[in-house]
C-alpha cells in the first residue's frame, strides 16, 4: 500500500516526506531546513535559531481572529535503533516504512513516530487553509531525544500563545497534563592494563524487547548491561577485554557483550550456561525470545587489571535498575542503565534517571552517587530537567469534552512518565496552559515500533475539532 495514500491523507504524506530525511537526535539539520522551505513555500512566518529549532506562524481562520494563539509542539529528532544486522545507515538512509495489518511500521528501524507523527499533524494544519482556528504557532524542536537541547535553547518570548498543545503522547485516549522530569548520571573508569592471565571467553547478549526507558520501565523486561554485570559478577576474578552494551541511554538495553580472561575457562563456560539457565526462566513471561551465548574467545594484547575489572563489574551489579515507585497507574520514579561503552581510557556507563518529584530525581541521584564513589569511580550529572506537576485547566475540560464528540468514550487524564519538552517549557511560562496527547504507538525507541493507523486518524481529527472550539 501507498503510505502517502493512508488516511488521513494530509498526515501521512507529510510522515512520508519527513521519514526521507535522516533525522537522528544531533543530524537534524536537513529536516530543520526541510521545515523552514515548508513554512516559506506557503508564504508562513518562520523562525530557525542556532539550536535548529523551528517556529512556524500561520494568522487565524476567517472569522477566528479574536481567538486565543495556540501553539502546537513537537520535536522534529528521532530515536535511532536498528535490529541487528541491519545495513541501514542512519546518517543518509531514509526509513522504510511499511504497513501491517492495522499498523504502519519500519523495516527493521526504529519508525520515528516518536515524534514525528506529532510533527505530521502540525504540518497537516499548517497546511490546510479550510480550517477553522485561532492564530497557530507551531514550535518544532530538537534533540529532545538525548539533552532537550532545542527546548533549553528555545527563546520562549517570541510565543504569543495561551495554550500549548503537544503532540508526543503515545497512549490512545490519554490526555496527558504531567510528566517526569530527568537527568543522566554518567560514571567512569579509568583503565588500568595487565597482562592476561588464562583464556577468553566471550558473552553476548541480543534479541531482547527492550523499549523506551519511561515507557515500558514497568514492564520488567530484561535489560542485557545488567544481566552481562551479574553473569560477570558469577564468575568473579576475571580481566575484562571487551565490554558494551546499549544503542541509547532512553532506551532499555536490547544488547550486551564482553570479552573476558579466566583462569579456567570450560568451568567458566560451565558456570555461565547454568546462570543464563536461570535467567531465561526468570524473563520467561515478560521478555522470552532474546538468547544469550557463552563461548570461546580469543584477544590480542592487554587486558584491564583484576582489580578495576572488579570494581566497573561489581558497581553495575549492584546498580539500582528499573522502576523504583509506582502510584496506582503511574510510575512514580525509575533509572535506566541504558549505555555501557568501552572507551580508550575508560569504561563509561549512563543511567537515565526519571521522577514526577524533583526531589526524589535528585535522591536516586545520590544513591547511584555514593555507590559509584565507594568502587572508585567517577560521575558527573548532565542534561537535568524539571518535571511538569499537574495542574487544572479549562483546556483540560475541553480536550475531554471534544474527544467524547469526536472518538465517543471517555478521555482519561493521567501523568507520563517519559520526558516532556512541556517540564522545561512550564518553569519559563508558567501562565500557559498545557495538555499532550498522540496516537497509539507500540515499542518506542526500539526497532518494534509501530503507529496504530486508526488511532492517527481519530486524534487528528480531535485536534481539529479541538483547534475549532478553543475560545
Amino acid at each position: 500500500m501507498e503510505i502517502k495514500n493512508l488516511e488521513p491523507k494530509e498526515v501521512f504524506s507529510h510522515f512520508y516526506d519527513i521519514s526521507q530525511i535522516p533525522r537522528e537526535s544531533g543530524n537534524e539539520k536537513g529536516v530543520s531546513d526541510f521545515l523552514v522551505k515548508f513554512a516559506k513555500d506557503r508564504n508562513l512566518e518562520v523562525n530557525q535559531d542556532e539550536a535548529l529549532n523551528v517556529v512556524i506562524k500561520k494568522p487565524a481562520s476567517k472569522g477566528y481572529e479574536d481567538r486565543p494563539t495556540v501553539a502546537l509542539q513537537g520535536h522534529m529528532d528521532m530515536v535511532a535503533v536498528k535490529v541487528d544486522g541491519s545495513d541501514h545507515d542512519f546518517k543518509k538512509d531514509p526509513i522504510e516504512l511499511m504497513v501491517e495489518g492495522d499498523y504502519l511500521t519500519a523495516n527493521g528501524t526504529t519508525l520515528g513516530a516518536d515524534d514525528g507523527i506529532g510533527v505530521a499533524f502540525i504540518m497537516a494544519i499548517l497546511d490546510n487553509d479550510e480550517l477553522e482556528h485561532g492564530p497557530i504557532e507551531a514550535v518544532i524542536t530538537t534533540s529532545e531525544e538525548t539533552s532537550m537541547l532545542g527546548a533549553n535553547a528555545l527563546d520562549l518570548s517570541q510565543l504569543d500563545a495561551k495554550y500549548l498543545i503537544n503532540i508526543d503522547s503515545e497512549e490512545e485516549g490519554i490526555l496527558t497534563i504531567g510528566c517526569a522530569g530527568g537527568l543522566d548520571l554518567e560514571v567512569s573508569f579509568a583503565k588500568e592494563y595487565e597482562q592476561a592471565q588464562g583464556d577468553f571467553i566471550e558473552i553476548d547478549i541480543k534479541g531482547f524487547l527492550g523499549g523506551h526507558s519511561g515507557m515500558e520501565i514497568d514492564k520488567f523486561r530484561l535489560n542485557a548491561i545488567k544481566i552481562l554485570a551479574r553473569l560477570l559478577h558469577k564468575l568473579g576474578n576475571v580481566q575484562i577485554a571487551e565490554i558494551k552494551g546499549g544503542v541509547k541511554r532512553n532506551a532499555i538495553p536490547t544488547t550486551a557483550n564482553a570479552i573476558v580472561a579466566v583462569e579456567d575457562r570450560d568451568q567458566a563456560i560451565k558456570t555461565i550456561k547454568e546462570e543464563i539457565a536461570d535467567i531465561l526462566n526468570e524473563y520467561k513471561d515478560t521478555d522470552p525470545n532474546g538468547t544469550i551465548e557463552v563461548r570461546e574467545a580469543s584477544f590480542d594484547g592487554q587486558v584491564i587489571s583484576k582489580e578495576v575489572s572488579e570494581k566497573i563489574i561489581s558497581t553495575l551489579y549492584v546498580m539500582p535498575d528499573g522502576l523504583y515507585k509506582k502510584y496506582q497507574n503511574n510510575i512514580v520514579t525509575s533509572s535506566n542503565l541504558g549505555i555501557l561503552e568501552n572507551r580508550e581510557d575508560e569504561v563509561m556507563y549512563n543511567i537515565m534517571i526519571r521522577s514526577e518529584v524533583d526531589s526524589a530525581k535528585f535522591d536516586r541521584a545520590e544513591i547511584d552517587k555514593e555507590i559509584v564513589s565507594r568502587f572508585g569511580g567517577t560521575y558527573e550529572v548532565k542534561g537535568e530537567y524539571s518535571g511538569w506537576q499537574r495542574e487544572e485547566t479549562d483546556l483540560i475540560d475541553l480536550a475531554k469534552e471534544t474527544w467524547k464528540e469526536v472518538r465517543g468514550n471517555d478521555m482519561e487524564v493521567s501523568t507520563t512518565h517519559g520526558g516532556l519538552e512541556c517540564g522545561l517549557f512550564k518553569k519559563e511560562i508558567p501562565h500557559v496552559g498545557m495538555i499532550s496527547f498522540g496516537p497509539e504507538i507500540q515499542g518506542a525507541h526500539s526497532p518494534e515500533e509501530k503507529v496504530n493507523i486508526e488511532s492517527v486518524q481519530g486524534n487528528y481529527k480531535f485536534l481539529v475539532e479541538l483547534l475549532k472550539k478553543i475560545k
